[in-house]
């Protein structure tokens, strides 16, 4: 009877040691949101240029686009001054936290083509600005 006793007390011990163990384990930290901050605008005077522009605003990694999101489209002569300029921030989707980023801004001018403005965000940048002067 006592060996039983003996048993079923370490058994209980082993128990309560091991939630106690569970109970005190830290979770892990949640890797913070990272942060990109797109802004827009131009210091030239384009008051006589009434073609269209398409900006849109990118993310990605190596391997795979992440965001890409057209802006309204708009003449060249309504790109904002830097007073007015546009800005946009976009948080960096889950799962992408420890990847270097390509960010930035391709934009299509009607009869002309496209063109971009790309910069990246290293790992470890909890925020990126990206701050375009069109030209």
């Amino acid at each position: 009877m006592k060996q039983h006793q003996t048993t079923l007390t370490l058994g209980i011990l082993c128990v309560i040691f091991s939630v106690a163990i569970l109970c005190c384990k830290k979770d892990a930290t949640p890797e913070q949101p990272r942060l990109i901050r797109y802004i827009l605008y131009t210091k030239q005077d384009f008051s006589a240029e009434h073609d269209t522009i398409r900006f849109r605003i990118y993310m990605a990694t190596k391997a795979k686009t992440l965001f890409d999101s057209g802006i309204v489209p708009m003449t060249i002569s309504a790109v904002p001054d830097q007073q007015h300029q546009l800005v946009f921030e976009k948080k960096v989707p889950f799962g992408y936290e420890k990847e270097k980023l390509k960010v930035g801004f391709i934009y299509d001018i009607d009869n002309v083509g496209e063109s971009w403005y790309l910069d990246s965000c290293l790992v470890g940048e909890a925020t990126k600005t990206v701050e375009y002067s069109f030209k």
